[in-house]
This record gives structure tokens, sequence and C-alpha cells, in this order.
């Protein structure tokens, strides 16, 4: 009991708050410690909420009333978001920004929070394809190596190259598969799942009767 009252709190703490605190997924939890470690820093990077920030005007002069100098446009034009990356991003939807961040921090946030669904989209397909890839080459590498019977390979029948192309398909299909997974996990980390931590939550009967479900 006091491991798992451990282990929710500390679910509970990577999340902020701001998600589920009674019954967190373990997708949520490994989402949770990707945003930590990784992912924020790569979403700062991808999608930076300054880039969404026009600062105003020293002066509320209008332009036709005043000549403005070419060093002052200059000036100007070397503000504003001028790469092809800034460009591009700030072609992208985002949630309305947090209001009192200061200019200075804009650039460590990101425009999209870890409760946007499209940054969690995006995330889980990634931490899903990087685990599928693993565990294949992890498992799949082991049995090659200690319980493939590797005089089958002499047979007439074995195609050339046939475990390279074994791969190349398996590889092949695991997009695929993950977008196939991908709705369940979406689901399961914005809180639509049954999925709970403690037994005593609906008591072992149930337990035994939801693994055939």
């Amino acid at each position: 009991m006091a491991f798992e009252s451990g282990l929710t709190f500390f679910k509970y703490r990577l999340n902020g708050g701001a998600r589920r605190t009674s019954q967190i997924s373990e997708m949520d939890l490994i989402l949770s410690l990707a945003d930590e470690h990784l992912l924020d820093k790569a979403w700062c990077y991808i999608v930076p909420a300054s880039v969404f920030v026009h600062p105003p005007l020293e002066a509320n002069i209008s332009q036709s009333s005043v000549i403005v100098s070419p060093i002052l446009q200059t000036t100007q034009a070397q503000t504003q978001p001028t790469t092809w990356h800034h460009h591009l991003v700030s072609l992208l939807p985002h949630p309305p920004l947090q209001p009192g961040h200061e200019s200075s921090h804009l650039a460590l946030v990101s425009a999209w929070p870890r409760d946007y669904i499209p940054r969690q989209l995006i995330s889980l397909s990634v931490i899903t394809l990087i685990g599928i890839v693993f565990l294949y080459f992890v498992f799949a590498g082991l049995s090659y190596r200690y319980i493939f019977n590797h005089d089958m390979m002499s047979h007439p029948r074995f195609l050339k190259n046939q475990v390279k192309l074994e791969i190349q398909c398996s590889l092949r299909a695991f997009p695929t598969m993950t977008l196939l997974t991908l709705p369940w996990f979406q689901a399961e980390v914005r809180g639509y799942s049954k999925l709970y931590d403690n037994v005593d939550d609906y008591g072992l009967i149930y337990l035994l009767f939801s693994i055939p479900l």
C-alpha cells in the first residue's frame, strides 16, 4: 500500500496536477517522463511560444506622419521571425498563450503545452514507434541468436537475403501498427480508460472477470 501510494503521488507530481490525480495510466506516466526529460525541450525548439508574440511598437506613431529610416526598417525586420522554421511555425494552430509570461521566458516554453492534443498525438506516435523498433530488434535478435534453427537457411526454399527482407517488411509495418494503437493510447492519456492501479478499487472478482473481457 505504501508503494502504491508513493507511485500515485509520483505520477501526480510528474503531471503537475493538470491531469487525472486518482487513476493515471502507465502510458500517461511514460508520456510524463518523456515530457519532463526530453520532449519539453524538443517541443520548445519545434514550436516556440516566442514566435506567436508580436512586441508592440515603442512609440504609437502612425507611419503616415513620419519617415522611417532604412536603418530602423532593418532593425525592425531583424526582430521578426524571418527564418523558414519560424515562418512555418507561425502558420500552425495553437491554444491561447498563458498571460503573465515575460518575453524572455517565452523563449523557454512551447506554444503547444503538454495537454494539447496534437502534441500528445505526435509524442505518442514517436514513443510508440521507438518502443516497437526497440522491442523488435531486442527480442527478434535474441530469438534469431538462440532459438532460430540456422540449418533452415540452407533449405532450397529459403530465399536469398530472407532475413533482411523480413526485417524490412516488419519495419514497413510498424508505422501502420502505430496508427492503429494511437487512438487507444490517446484515449488512455486523456482519461477515457478503465485502467486502475489498486485491485481494491473494484475487487478481485472484477479483476478476474475483466481478463477474458
